[in-house]
Protein backbone atom coordinates (compact mmCIF):
# COMPACT_ATOMS: atom_id res chain seq x y z
CA UNK A 1 0.00 0.00 0.00
CA UNK A 2 1.06 3.53 -0.94
CA UNK A 3 1.10 6.25 1.73
CA UNK A 4 -0.56 9.62 0.71
CA UNK A 5 1.81 12.50 1.30
CA UNK A 6 -1.11 15.24 3.08
CA UNK A 7 0.88 17.84 1.42
CA UNK A 8 1.22 16.56 -1.88
CA UNK A 9 -2.26 16.10 -1.95
CA UNK A 10 -3.46 19.87 -0.90
CA UNK A 11 -0.72 20.97 -3.64
CA UNK A 12 -2.50 18.96 -6.02
CA UNK A 13 -5.40 20.53 -5.02
CA UNK A 14 -4.72 23.58 -5.03
CA UNK A 15 -3.02 23.51 -8.41
CA UNK A 16 -6.70 22.23 -9.76
CA UNK A 17 -8.53 24.55 -7.94
CA UNK A 18 -6.10 27.45 -9.55
CA UNK A 19 -6.39 26.20 -13.14
CA UNK A 20 -10.29 25.65 -13.06
CA UNK A 21 -10.22 29.96 -11.69
CA UNK A 22 -8.23 30.69 -14.20
CA UNK A 23 -10.35 28.86 -17.23
CA UNK A 24 -13.68 30.51 -15.89
CA UNK A 25 -11.56 33.84 -15.97
CA UNK A 26 -10.60 33.15 -19.50
CA UNK A 27 -14.29 32.05 -20.62
CA UNK A 28 -15.87 35.10 -18.80
CA UNK A 29 -13.30 37.40 -20.34
CA UNK A 30 -14.39 35.87 -24.29
CA UNK A 31 -17.98 36.55 -23.46
CA UNK A 32 -17.08 40.01 -22.65
CA UNK A 33 -15.36 40.82 -25.43
CA UNK A 34 -17.75 39.19 -27.72
CA UNK A 35 -20.37 41.48 -25.95
CA UNK A 36 -17.89 44.23 -26.40
CA UNK A 37 -18.41 43.45 -30.11
CA UNK A 38 -21.71 43.43 -30.08
CA UNK A 39 -22.07 46.87 -28.66
CA UNK A 40 -19.42 48.42 -30.36
CA UNK A 41 -20.79 47.06 -33.72
CA UNK A 42 -24.93 48.41 -32.71
CA UNK A 43 -23.62 51.66 -31.95
CA UNK A 44 -21.18 52.32 -35.06
CA UNK A 45 -24.36 51.17 -37.03
CA UNK A 46 -26.29 54.22 -35.47
CA UNK A 47 -28.50 51.37 -33.09
CA UNK A 48 -28.08 52.48 -29.67
CA UNK A 49 -31.30 49.61 -29.10
CA UNK A 50 -28.39 46.90 -28.07
CA UNK A 51 -25.26 49.31 -27.58
CA UNK A 52 -26.06 49.88 -23.75
CA UNK A 53 -27.29 46.83 -22.29
CA UNK A 54 -24.59 44.80 -23.80
CA UNK A 55 -22.25 47.06 -23.05
CA UNK A 56 -23.44 47.06 -19.33
CA UNK A 57 -23.17 43.41 -19.36
CA UNK A 58 -19.62 43.32 -20.69
CA UNK A 59 -18.71 45.68 -17.64
CA UNK A 60 -20.20 43.08 -15.25
CA UNK A 61 -18.31 40.17 -16.64
CA UNK A 62 -15.13 42.62 -16.46
CA UNK A 63 -16.00 43.14 -12.16
CA UNK A 64 -16.45 39.89 -12.41
CA UNK A 65 -13.23 38.82 -14.40
CA UNK A 66 -11.36 41.72 -11.50
CA UNK A 67 -12.97 39.65 -9.01
CA UNK A 68 -11.97 36.08 -9.95
CA UNK A 69 -8.63 37.96 -10.21
CA UNK A 70 -8.00 39.19 -6.49
CA UNK A 71 -9.45 35.91 -5.15
CA UNK A 72 -6.56 34.27 -7.34
CA UNK A 73 -4.49 36.62 -6.07
CA UNK A 74 -5.07 36.08 -2.49
CA UNK A 75 -4.97 32.35 -2.64
CA UNK A 76 -1.79 32.58 -4.11
CA UNK A 77 -0.32 34.83 -1.27
CA UNK A 78 -2.54 32.69 1.30
CA UNK A 79 -0.85 29.53 -0.09
CA UNK A 80 2.91 31.00 0.18
CA UNK A 81 3.00 31.55 3.69
CA UNK A 82 1.93 28.35 4.26
CA UNK A 83 4.46 26.66 2.53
Amino acid sequence: MRSHDPKLERLKQRGQSIQTLMIMTMVIFLIQLWLLTIALEDYMAAGHGLALPTFGASLFCFAVDLWLLRYLYDLDKKGDKNE
